[in-house]
């Protein structure tokens, strides 16, 4: 089922979820119009509490917002899914099950992989922009299962591998991609993908993605609409979305 399920967002914040495309501009996230959930039931440090709010289920992918509190917890059960996030503000630090600790801040993106468990520590309130996929197996076999961050200053150009002009390139443009694939595991791929201004056809397989510079616009092939995402925007595509 590649179909969205979600809550309508509101037309007036400028999100727009269909059963082709889910986009949020950044303001659809600010904290003010998150729920709240209340405190949360198990800290052993600080009183956290946090708010959230979804924007599209894309069969095994969701999207959405989180914010949170200071203070820590202990996250002893196994996780059903993999969550990968991107920071937008706040300080805090996740605990393998061995101790081994991972700090992250503005701008970082995180893995949490299916099966992790250990603690959370938030040190500055985070508010973070999430997907989550939701897949059968753990595919992680070694112990313990680690959280992965990566740094945002890792996502500069060098750090990026360049690969030419696309061969499909539309209308005498001459768009050039640059990528790094950061995680690669059973049916999750995250990765850092830029690329310089051009025309090309999209035949997109299930994916969701975070923009953090630039103005792409996206011309759906079902409905023969365009829409103009730039950064701070968060879009879903499902699989087999063509324009």
């Amino acid at each position: 089922a590649n179909g969205v399920t979600t809550q309508t967002a509101p037309q007036d914040e400028g999100a727009t979820v269909s059963s082709s495309l889910a986009h949020a501009p950044r303001s659809y996230f600010d904290i003010p119009k998150l729920t709240p959930k209340g405190p949360r039931n198990n800290p052993d440090v600080g009183e956290p509490h946090d708010s959230s709010r979804k924007l599209a289920q894309m069969g095994m992918l969701r999207s959405g917002s989180w914010w949170c509190a200071e203070g820590g917890w202990p996250s002893p059960n196994a996780r059903a899914t993999t969550e990968i996030f991107f920071v937008l503000s706040g300080h805090g630090c996740l605990t393998d099950m061995d101790g081994a600790r991972h700090f992250f801040g503005p701008g970082d993106t995180v893995l949490l992989p299916k099966g992790w468990s250990g603690r959370w520590d938030v040190m500055e309130a985070i508010h973070k922009v999430w997907f989550v996929v939701d897949h059968l197996q753990i595919e992680e076999y070694g112990y313990p299962i680690r959280v992965l961050v990566t740094h945002y200053h890792q996502f500069a150009p060098q750090h990026l591998k360049q690969q030419g002009i696309r061969g499909d390139a539309l209308d005498d443009t001459t768009p050039s991609p640059a990528s790094s694939t950061l995680y690669d595991v059973g049916p999750t791929k995250v990765g850092i993908w830029t690329c310089s201004s051009g025309s090309f056809p999209m035949k997109s397989p299930l994916c969701g993605f975070h923009v953090l510079e630039g103005v792409l616009l996206m011309h759906n092939d079902e409905d023969a609409t365009t829409q103009r995402v730039v950064a701070g925007g968060t879009v879903g595509i499902p699989k087999g979305g063509t324009g």
